[in-house]
């Protein structure tokens, strides 16, 4: 009996970890070994580990079972809430918590259970610098499904909770970081999806939301106004007014005047003119100017000079209200192809900067002090890719006006038929459906709280009501 007593408690001392391994103990474990436990570095470049079995291992476990294989699904985080009041309360709790949307882009249904939802705080240094051991994650139940085309909300409330809705252990920070989709944990958790965010994105009510603008990529990333858990991201539109016709061939820039009671206009024809319009977009006054390929137009309201910039030359021009020029100013931007060059213009009068927007092949907000006697001087360059690669279609950066009321800018898109609200650093602050086609230039009279943007294809002067409230995202001290 003795020997046969003392041969089971050695058994029983042998495997220390005799029941299930939980997940941040499997985590711990990883880290100590030298593995990632949640598939390595989850930048937005991807991972290029796939969880299987190369054979290369030298841990003697040549025949242990070999992990699952997983097959990647095209879903991605849709959609996150940090922080609300009054959007959408779960079925629950009936709380207002930060949720995030994943969306099955498949035609068939996909199942997700055991994927890892998760998310890694900011580090001190950068906001998308994020460290292996300070993720926090939670694996979905089982028989989770995400329908074909749809939607499933997560609700990151801290409840560890499946009842009517899936609750995650863990609540966003508000101090910005990045949210990962893995495969489950048995397949080494290769990276789905990941989507990161600053403290500067967060605001009460208001999302982040990946929108393709027509074209199909996985999604620009902006700040949505009106939320849309569980259906298609969409903006919030602008409210349109009215429209005139314009007599102007190839109407392009728009700006107001000194007075605020008419517009600038160019068109981009070769040997363009300069037009005055009133609000209803009869022409008042033509410059013969003889642009080359004139696209954006701005007017100083202190020394009452006409900027202009010419998009194939990358070139500021400076008109007096006679027509005559003054001077020109270069822009560095690197050109890779002629006709995706510099596209808007608008002027901060308090400082006498001049900015700037680059089409595409960069995309790039550019902030230029050339009106101190010197021929360029650049003050900041800001991509405004969106979070997208830079060579996706969907976004071009046309028309863009500087409000001095608020110190915000304002950017069209043509591609996007989209207006966006930035600060002066080019951040997003929200952004509006304007709903229509080759959209070149805009302008905003505040007086009126009116938008005027301008169509090239259509030929037309497009009047929206202001929108308000305009943002609720605070902007920098």
């Amino acid at each position: 009996m003795i020997p046969a007593l003392l041969l089971f408690l050695v058994l029983s001392c042998t495997d220390p970890v005799s029941g299930p391994v939980d997940g941040q103990a499997a985590n711990h474990m990883n880290e100590q070994s030298g593995g990632d436990g949640e598939g390595g570095d989850d930048s937005d470049g991807g991972d290029d580990s796939d969880g299987s079995d190369d054979g290369d291992d030298s841990d003697g476990n040549e025949n242990a079972p070999s992990q699952p294989a997983f097959q990647q699904r095209d879903v991605i985080i849709n959609e996150i809430m940090v922080r609300q009041h009054e959007t959408l309360s779960d079925p629950d709790f009936n709380a207002y918590a930060g949720w995030i949307e994943l969306h099955n882009r498949e035609s068939t249904p996909v199942d997700v259970s055991g994927w890892v939802v998760g998310f890694r705080p900011a580090s001190y240094s950068t906001a998308v610098e994020y460290s292996v051991q300070d993720l926090r994650y939670h694996a979905l139940p089982a028989e989770t499904t995400i329908p074909e085309q749809g939607y499933l909300l997560l609700w990151a409330s801290g409840q560890d909770h499946a009842g009517q809705a899936i609750h995650l252990d863990f609540v966003l920070p508000v101090e910005g970081g990045k949210v990962g989709l893995y495969g489950p944990e048995a397949s080494g958790t290769p990276v789905v999806d990941t989507l990161s965010f600053r403290a500067s994105d967060v605001a009460h009510d208001i999302s982040l939301g990946r929108m393709d603008f027509g074209w199909g990529h996985r999604g620009f990333l902006v700040p949505m106004n009106e939320p849309t858990p569980g259906e298609a991201n969409r903006l919030a539109p602008l409210t349109l007014i009215e429209s005139h016709s314009l007599g102007i061939s190839d109407p392009s820039g728009l700006g107001p005047d000194h007075t605020g009671r008419y517009l600038w206009s160019i068109s981009d024809d070769s040997g363009g003119s300069i037009y005055k319009l009133d609000l209803q977009g009869n022409i008042v006054g033509e410059l013969p100017v003889r642009g080359d390929d004139m696209e954006g137009i701005a007017q100083h309201p202190r020394n009452r000079s006409l900027y202009v910039v010419e998009e194939r030359l990358r070139q500021i021009v400076q008109f007096d209200t006679l027509g005559n020029e003054i001077a020109r100013y270069p822009v560095d931007v690197e050109v890779r192809n002629q006709n995706d060059g510099l596209e808007g213009i608008t002027i901060d009068p308090a400082t006498n900067r001049i900015f700037v927007v680059n089409e595409k092949n960069p995309r790039v907000l550019i902030e230029l002090d050339v009106l101190r006697g010197s021929d360029r001087q650049e003050i900041r360059r800001t991509s405004m890719d969106f979070g997208a690669p830079e060579h996706v279609r969907g976004l071009d950066l046309s028309g863009l006006f500087y409000d001095e009321a608020d110190g915000l800018l304002w950017l069209v898109s043509d591609e996007a038929r989209a207006v966006f609200v930035l600060d002066r650093t080019g951040r997003p602050l929200a952004a509006f459906d304007a709903g229509q086609p080759d959209l070149e230039g805009i302008a905003i009279i505040r007086s009126r709280d009116r938008i005027y943007l301008v169509s090239d294809e259509l030929h037309t002067l497009f009047v929206y009501e202001y929108p308000q409230p305009l943002i609720r995202l605070p902007s920098p001290n």
